[in-house]
């Protein structure tokens, strides 16, 4: 028997098993891409517990420059501090740990100001909301 007749005899069956191989490789080979490439952004993001604890009345501290002798009022004394993190540091944290102030390092001779209020916590936890968000310090004795 020929080459040629090998080929031609029984062409479209022929054909149609290339391509039914084809389409087969190309599914295994796509599903195994998939599969690989979640295993590898499991690996980089790994699942974290998150959750949310809440700081009632954390008081809020002055940062003022060394320079400035003033005394100052703050309304209010103290905010709410919502922070998200792991579960386990969340109940490790204490409210020492929660460094809450304002920022009257640039003050000049202004009587009184608004400023937003800030908080720092520990690396891994993050701060979702202060209540209020703002607070006035008003200066109550100017310098000697």
């Amino acid at each position: 028997m020929p080459l040629r007749d090998i080929v031609v005899n029984n062409f479209w069956w022929k054909l149609l098993s290339l391509l039914l191989a084809a389409l087969t490789w190309l599914t295994i080979e796509t599903a195994l891409q998939r599969e690989q490439s979640q295993k590898h952004s499991l690996k980089e993001a790994p699942l974290v517990n998150s959750s949310k604890r809440t700081f009632p009345a954390v008081p809020i501290t002055l940062m003022t420059s060394t320079m400035n002798t003033n005394r100052f009022s703050i309304t209010p004394a103290t905010t709410t501090v919502d922070i998200s993190g792991p579960e386990d540091e969340l109940l490790k944290l204490q409210e020492k740990d929660i460094h809450v102030y304002i920022d009257l390092s640039d003050l000049s001779d202004e009587k009184q100001v608004r400023r937003p209020i800030r908080a720092e916590v520990p690396n891994n936890l993050k701060v979702d909301n202060l209540t209020p968000a703002n607070a006035t310090a008003e200066r109550i004795s100017e310098p000697k």
